[in-house]
């Protein structure tokens, strides 16, 4: 696989689609598999670190060129410019000194997260408001057909511990571009009464073996705090 390091128009993907999600010439599409709400108790849901508190988001469009103006956060260390600070890296998981081509977080960006084997990432939990249930981030795919980028989200009510999972499956592509941003993905919404839930993300592999790379994860805060 090649990545390319710089390019100054987005390629226009050729993502397979296992779902229906319109015209999509310019992103990688994901099949939604699932969505489930428990009760409090019902099962523990992932939590890596204590929850960062919801603060006031540096906002920017960085997925206008392919169409989406909505203003953008990045997650803590959504980047992985601080190696694995934020994140918990199991098996063949680790930080690579590749980034997506279009830098858009900062033009001096350089890396990346690569999953390989029985690798996985889990975020820092941290909180997101009402309105901010879309997440949405770069992936280098690895042009292996049967790969498959399994995305996990969970979140928790604060209250009264209810949690939400939802997940998704972006396909390997042989006809796939080096890097191309992820269709946008929904998160479960169980807000407290203050509009506040807890979200953590996950990142695994499944299928046929293969090396993927993720970069620049961002969420959609439809309201800001």
């Amino acid at each position: 696989m090649i990545d390319r390091t710089s390019s100054s128009t987005p390629e226009a993907p050729k993502g397979r689609r296992r779902t229906h999600v319109g015209r999509l010439p310019k992103l990688l599409a994901a099949a939604a598999l699932a969505t489930a709400v428990f009760g409090a108790g019902a099962g523990s849901a992932l939590a890596y670190g204590t929850p960062l508190a919801c603060t006031s988001p540096s906002l920017s469009t960085v997925f206008a060129p392919w169409g989406d103006t909505a203003k953008y956060f990045q997650v803590s260390n959504g980047g992985f410019e601080n190696g694995s600070t934020g994140w918990s890296l199991t098996g063949a998981a680790t930080i690579v000194g590749t980034n997506e081509p279009w830098k858009v977080a900062g033009a001096s960006d350089s890396h990346s997260l690569d999953l390989a084997g029985n690798g996985a990432a889990e975020s820092r939990t941290f909180c997101v408001s009402r309105g901010q249930d879309v997440i949405r981030l770069f992936v280098a795919n690895p042009h292996v057909s049967g790969a498959i980028l399994h995305v996990d989200t969970t979140v928790v009510n604060p209250d009264n511990g209810y949690i939400g999972t939802s997940a998704f499956d972006v396909n390997g592509d042989p006809g796939a571009p080096a890097w191309a941003p992820t269709i946008a993905l929904k998160i479960p919404a169980l807000f407290n009464g203050a509009g506040m839930e807890n979200l953590t993300l996950r990142f695994s592999l499944r299928g046929s073996s293969a090396s993927w790379k993720i970069d620049d994860v961002f969420v959609d805060p439809f309201k800001s705090w």
